[in-house]
Parts: structure tokens; sequence; C-alpha cells
């Protein structure tokens, strides 16, 4: 009887670390909505995703929704991870520490702020060659979002809409 226990308590433990180091689901366009401007998902490769302290994963249609979001949390609520959708490949996340940001370039993003992630592979030069605009770290991403006011549409003074 005890190691039938214990193999049940280990198979227990074993799916719990499982969970807890699987990779997060890919955005659904059409079906998630941003957690931060309730807009519907249309285009994934702006996309991004908080999980949270208790494991419950945030969608975002764009960089500047998730920026906005994260600047808002207060430091009891500081998420698990911050990912962002890599632009030229949707389906791979990157934590937005490791990646770049293309502002302001060729690229229309939903909320018309105009930012792209990429994977820091590519070489700020490169991005710059590619998309134009200016190339960018979470933190500058992060400032920048604070200095336009950002906030979701219907929210007042400084508010976005989305370039759909």
């Amino acid at each position: 009887m005890t190691s039938g226990l214990s193999a049940f308590t280990a198979l227990i433990f074993a799916l719990s670390a499982t969970a807890c180091n699987s990779a997060p689901r890919a955005l659904v366009a059409g079906e998630d909505s941003c957690r931060y401007c309730r807009m519907t998902i249309d285009d994934v490769r702006f996309g991004g995703l908080v999980v949270t302290i208790r494991g419950r994963e945030e969608t975002f249609d764009a960089i500047e929704c998730l920026a906005a979001y994260v600047a808002a949390l207060p430091d009891s609520a500081a998420p698990q991870r911050v990912l962002v959708a890599d632009y030229e490949q949707p389906s791979r996340w990157i934590e937005v520490t490791q990646a770049r940001f293309v502002h302001r370039g060729s690229i229309r993003s939903p909320m018309a702020r105009e930012m792209a992630a990429f994977s820091d592979a590519q070489s700020a030069q490169t991005l710059q060659q590619r998309y134009g605009g200016r190339v960018m770290n979470w933190t500058e991403v992060l400032a920048v979002v604070r200095d336009d006011q950002f906030a979701p549409t219907g929210a007042g003074a400084g508010a976005a809409s989305h370039a759909h």
C-alpha cells in the first residue's frame, strides 16, 4: 500500500512540474481578447501574454496594451512571466527581457503605436534596415507607453483606438 501511495505521489509531482514548465498556449485570432483594452485579437503577430503569480494566462492584442498593463501592476502582483509573440514567427513566445522591439517603423500594429517584437538573435541594424523605426528594449517600451499616457479605447484623455 505504501509503494502504491508513493508512486501516486511521484506521478502527481511529475505532472505538476511538467505543467509549470510547459510553454504557454498560442494566441487564437478571433477568439482571444485583450485583457487591457478588451478588443478581440485579430493579428497574433503583435500579441503578448502575462502569466500571473497564480498561473493564469492573460492575453493581449498589442505590445503597448501589454506594457501598459504590466506598468500598472503593483509590486505585490508582479507576474511570473511576460511574453511577446515574435513578429516573424508568431507562434514563438519571447520573454520581454530577451526581445528587441521596433517602434514607429513600416509595421502597422493594432493599437496604432506601431510596435512589434523580435528575437534578440536579430541585430538592431538588421531590424532597422528591414522595418525602419527605432529598435528598443523592454525598459524603453515601458517608458514610451508611460510617456504616451496610453489608455484603452474609451478610457478618456490620451485613449488610443484600434486600427482595425
